[in-house]
């Protein structure tokens, strides 16, 4: 059977050859299509920008007030406080104790601004504050500087006073009778023959002769204590303590209250001695110090 002449040409499959300078001309004109093709949608897009996608706006987050600055601020006011109380008390003291020392008025002032009072308060709600209290602070430091200055000088002065007081108040003599053989220092030890210090002051008399207690005091020891022989001590307040060695006879014993004047042993040749003979010392804070002083108050009466 004879195929139409369409037919017979349809069948035939179509055979493209192409040369390699077709292939590369080809290739040229693909890579300029896609490179047109990017520069046309860069262009679009830049004309026609991209919608941003919505975003839901974030909430606003409520700050709380500074607690901290604010507990801060009544902490410090509250030590302001303390301090102006104990300030008023310190204010009261120092009156007193110039008051009881008989100072003349105004020479010891603790009350210079006169006199004031009132709750302290203030707005915690404000945190400028801080400026002004540590202002306060300041002030108040100042404050309590010279009243230390001033309670420094007064006790100066009450320190005079009672040690003037006691020399008065001890300004007497241990016997009656008697003579002064020893003086309180350096000297020629009476058993070695070298220098040695002597811690107190002797008085030479009869044996038996009466030792008074030269103030009102109490007994705080009474026997024998090494090198003393029988000795009896006296604790007359304010840090003073007489001494009574080489006793015959103690008549006070401890704990007794003694007056001034009142009789407490009688002499002896106990201890550490070379003959019959008070040995008197005067200890101040439990040191000794030169008994003459004392005696010297109580021969000028």
């Amino acid at each position: 059977m004879k195929l139409p002449a369409w037919r017979r040409y349809a069948i035939k499959p179509l055979t493209l050859r192409l040369t390699p300078a077709a292939l590369g001309t080809f290739a040229t004109v693909l890579a300029f299509l896609a490179l047109a093709g990017g520069a046309i949608g860069y262009a679009v897009g830049a004309n026609h920008p991209a919608k941003s996608i919505p975003v839901a706006a974030a909430k606003p987050v409520s700050v709380k007030p500074a607690t901290a600055d604010a507990a801060q601020i009544q902490v410090m006011n509250q030590r302001i406080a303390e301090l102006q109380a104990r300030m008023m008390r310190l204010d009261a003291l120092g009156q007193h104790l110039a008051e009881s020392a008989n100072l003349k008025s105004g020479e010891f002032n603790f009350d210079p601004k006169g006199p004031s009072g009132g709750p302290l308060v203030q707005d915690l709600s404000v945190i400028g504050e801080r400026p002004r209290i540590l202002d306060r602070l300041q002030t108040l430091s100042a404050e309590i500087e010279r009243r230390e200055t001033q309670l420094q000088a007064l006790d100066s002065v009450l320190a005079g006073k009672r040690l003037q007081d006691n020399r008065q108040y001890l300004g007497n003599l241990p016997v009656r009778q008697g003579t002064v053989t020893s003086t309180f220092g350096y000297r020629t030890d009476p058993f070695t023959g070298r220098a040695a210090f002597h811690a107190g002051m002797d008085f030479s008399g009869p044996e038996g002769t009466d030792i008074y207690a030269v103030a009102p005091g109490v007994v705080v020891y009474s026997g024998i204590r090494s090198g003393y022989g029988n000795v009896i001590e006296i604790d007359h307040g304010n840090g003073f303590v007489t001494r009574y060695a080489h006793a015959r006879r103690i008549i006070a014993r401890l704990g007794d209250r003694v007056a001034k004047d009142q009789l407490i042993a009688l002499m002896g040749n106990t201890g550490r001695s070379t003959g019959t003979h008070l040995h008197y010392e005067v200890l101040q804070n439990s040191r000794q110090i030169d008994p003459a002083t004392f005696v010297h108050l109580a021969l000028k009466k």
